[in-house]
């Protein structure tokens, strides 16, 4: 599984994500070195949205953005429509399938995700 934040201007590095992601793992190894710098870069204004997994509504998740003053978008569950990300990840699925040879392995996939897209 991959992870990464993104809008207009701004972009996270890609975040590999290697067993499960908890509520702990995802406030200490995405939303306070990744995601957290990248919406104070982005300014006061800069709202942040995720879905309703289990690891992204974790009290202490909650609890850290709202400590670390994050405006959240409340979101509806099952609404995948709705979500930007899935035209991220279309874009990185047509990478992949166009990719010859394909990716021997995962870290050579992860590599792959990793370049301009």
């Amino acid at each position: 599984m991959v992870w990464r934040a993104f809008s207009l201007h701004h972009r996270t590095p890609l975040f590999h994500v290697q067993g499960n992601l908890t509520g702990l793992r995802y406030r200490d190894e995405i939303l306070r070195p990744l995601a957290v710098p990248t919406l104070q870069q982005m300014g006061p204004q800069a709202v942040y949205q995720d879905d309703n997994a289990r690891p992204h509504r974790a009290r202490v998740v909650n609890d850290f953005l709202q400590q670390s003053g994050v405006d959240r978008i409340e979101w509806p569950a099952c609404s995948r429509d709705l979500n930007p990300i899935e035209n991220l990840w279309d874009e990185l699925d047509r990478k992949v399938r166009s990719n010859l040879p394909p990716p021997r392995d995962v870290q050579h996939l992860y590599q792959m995700l990793q370049g301009p897209f």
